[in-house]
């Protein structure tokens, strides 16, 4: 839209002075116009997510296998995921460390917040959804490593862990998310 445009809309006070636009007020049916708007997709979901660039003493870096039938399928990813309703971000990497990797970690570092919007996502179950993900990042060491192994119930989202040298995990095919975080490890 043009300015011109956009100063015909019923515009938030914020919104008007961030354009430079009149300040008015809104009359009370305007806050609920959805004539303006298109309609929400049917199904959006938002995530909030916990991951780990998990490393150990000798500098190897866990990472999990996405599971057949989830975005991403066959790439090697950063463990941890969604959170649970109440769980602290930090608290729930630790536990998807657990369940993912079979490893005890301690959280060390943030890294940063990722963000991640999909508006014609596939869900597992086949039906398209507009996914939206907010996934905070932290550096986790494990200090006494073991064999990588999935320990969640059947039918996760992980298929298989291992552990790997920086060099071979930048040749494996990787998730957005994994890129990232293994590009930020030698800062």
């Amino acid at each position: 839209l043009s300015l011109t445009e956009v100063a015909q809309l019923p515009l938030t006070p914020f919104t008007a002075e961030a354009l430079g636009l009149p300040v008015t007020p809104l009359p009370p049916a305007a806050h609920r116009s959805r004539d303006l708007f298109p309609p929400q997709h049917p199904d959006r979901r938002l995530r909030f997510g916990a991951y780990g660039l998990v490393t150990d003493p000798a500098g190897r870096i866990l990472l999990t296998q996405i599971a057949e039938g989830y975005p991403g399928a066959g790439l090697w990813h950063l463990p941890g995921g969604g959170t649970d309703h109440g769980e602290q971000p930090a608290t729930g990497l630790l536990r998807e460390l657990v369940e993912e990797g079979g490893q005890v970690g301690r959280v060390v570092e943030l890294l940063g917040v990722n963000n991640l919007h999909n508006p014609a996502a596939l869900g597992p179950e086949g039906r398209p959804l507009d996914w939206h993900g907010v996934r905070v990042i932290y550096r986790v060491l494990v200090d006494v490593p073991t064999g990588a192994v999935v320990t969640e119930s059947a039918g996760g989202s992980t298929a298989r862990a291992a552990w790997f040298t920086r060099e071979e995990a930048t040749e494996l095919p990787l998730s957005d998310i994994a890129v990232v975080a293994i590009g930020q490890s030698g800062r």
